[in-house]
């Protein structure tokens, strides 16, 4: 079966597990949570105190574009511990 035809029938039948990560355009925060090694809490805690990367809330709940979380992890990356955040 084509790769379009197969996406298609996912999206139809709700299951978006088979989805590669290329062409994911968003992560839920259990998912970034484990993708940075931290835990759903602080995700929500960062969010409530306006820190981390910019996110999607529909109803209750909530994503995060891919986009949005390498601009993030872009500008937290460092040379040096002794390097200042958003330099």
């Amino acid at each position: 079966m084509p790769k379009q035809a197969l996406s298609q029938q996912n999206e139809r039948s709700g299951n978006r597990s088979t989805l590669t990560a290329t062409e994911r355009l968003a992560l839920n925060e259990a998912e970034l949570a484990t993708r940075w090694g931290l835990s759903v809490k602080t995700l929500r805690r960062w969010r409530q105190n306006q820190l981390g990367p910019i996110f999607c809330k529909l109803g209750s709940r909530v994503t995060y574009l891919l986009a949005e979380i390498e601009a993030f992890e872009r500008r937290a990356s460092r040379y040096s511990t002794f390097a200042r955040a958003n330099h």
